[in-house]
């Protein structure tokens, strides 16, 4: 079995490093306090939150994880809540009479489908939802929690929120957060500027309300231990700087690391075998190849300013509104370059990392380096 894992959630064995995170993000919660977690794409925020949901359950915390990316309207919001929520009180039954005592605007049922299990519905009795109803809905956390048996409440894609009728949404959840004493949260989500600006905007009602948390990349001397120990395991050898190859053509990021190394352990089998340099090239072009037509569609569906301004962030984005850079790359003016530069940050194709902006997918920036003209 490849011992390598990505597109899913990196558990056990496969989850390595990330030790003071996990330890800051159950400090942080379990001392009643609120965390929102700040990371580009493809950095493994979603696998070190189901980490630390494990210490916290293990302590004795209700933990539940909400998605917000397909919700689309409150009414979608009420029953994907209510289900989450149900889904951790154990005996469906019971937890259906128990959670549909609480609330005035909705009415639960429970059946069973042609193989015996259980299907839950949810019943509007109101032909729109007030704002009661979803007070109640959103209460519900608290009125279940315990002294004893506290709750963490994960909000994965928050910055997704404002699908729900923008921020009267965004003030009603925060109002209602405030009140409660027997439940914090957890916020992250994959739009790092958006959710960033709902928590650091004075003028946002999340303001200043949770503790932000940056997640850099891995350590790349836990990166190569990682990678060594784990082709070792299939008698599959890669040194040092072999290693620190494989990270510097995956960008270093988590998502692609693994990924990399998955194809390179495909490629190395049968073992013994030696990773080499040759190898770890020649896999990232499989997998290039594997996604060319999808970067060709991706690259093509943008403006032409902004296939300049890619092509010009492949090396690099120093100095990126100068006259010597728009010189060099041959840009138009600083103005278009601002706004080609603001719809590919919009769009999630470009991360800002501190002053610089690079193409979050390492596999579409070599996609552009060598084959978009």
């Amino acid at each position: 079995m490849n011992p390598f894992k990505y597109g899913t959630i990196v558990r056990g064995e496969y989850f390595y490093d990330r030790s003071e995170e996990c330890k800051r993000i159950v400090s942080t919660l379990s001392g009643g306090n609120n965390i929102v977690l700040l990371a580009p794409r493809r950095y493994g925020k979603t696998s070190l939150v189901f980490r630390a949901l494990e210490e916290l359950e293990s302590k004795g915390f209700t933990c539940v994880y909400f998605d917000f990316m397909p919700v689309y309207s409150r009414e979608s919001f009420i029953e994907a809540y209510t289900r989450s929520i149900l889904a951790k009180q154990g005996n469906w039954e019971k937890a259906v009479k128990k959670v549909g005592a609480l609330l005035s605007g909705v009415r639960l049922g429970l059946s069973l489908d042609p193989a015996g299990t259980p299907e839950f519905r949810i019943n509007f009795i109101d032909a729109k939802v007030n704002e009661k109803t979803l007070q109640e809905i959103l209460e519900l956390p608290e009125r279940l929690a315990s002294g004893k048996k506290k709750f963490i409440m994960v909000f994965d894609e928050f910055q997704e929120i404002v699908k729900l009728n923008g921020e009267n949404f965004e003030g009603l959840l925060r109002s209602t957060i405030q009140r409660q004493r027997n439940v914090n949260y957890l916020f992250l989500g994959s739009r790092t500027h958006l959710l960033s600006d709902m928590f650091h905007n004075k003028n946002r009602a999340f303001y200043d309300s949770a503790m932000s948390m940056q997640l850099d990349l891995l350590p790349e001397r836990e990166s190569v231990a990682y990678l060594k120990k784990r082709f070792a395991e299939s008698a599959i050898k890669i040194d040092n700087a072999t290693a620190g190859i494989l990270l510097n053509q995956a960008g270093n990021i988590p998502y692609y690391i693994q990924l990399l190394a998955a194809e390179v352990w495909q490629y190395s089998i049968p073992a013994p075998a030696v990773v080499s340099e040759k190898s770890i090239i020649e896999c990232a072009g499989r997998i290039l190849d594997l996604k060319s037509d999808y970067y060709s569609e991706l690259f093509d569906r943008h403006s032409a300013a902004q296939k300049k301004l890619l092509k010009a962030l492949v090396s690099g984005s120093e100095g990126i509104y100068s006259a010597g850079y728009s010189s060099k790359h041959r840009l138009s003016a600083v103005s278009t370059t601002q706004k080609a530069l603001a719809g590919l940050i919009e769009s999630g194709i470009v991360e800002k990392t501190g002053n610089q902006f690079i193409i979050g997918d390492p596999f579409f920036r070599l996609f552009i380096k060598n084959y978009a003209y």
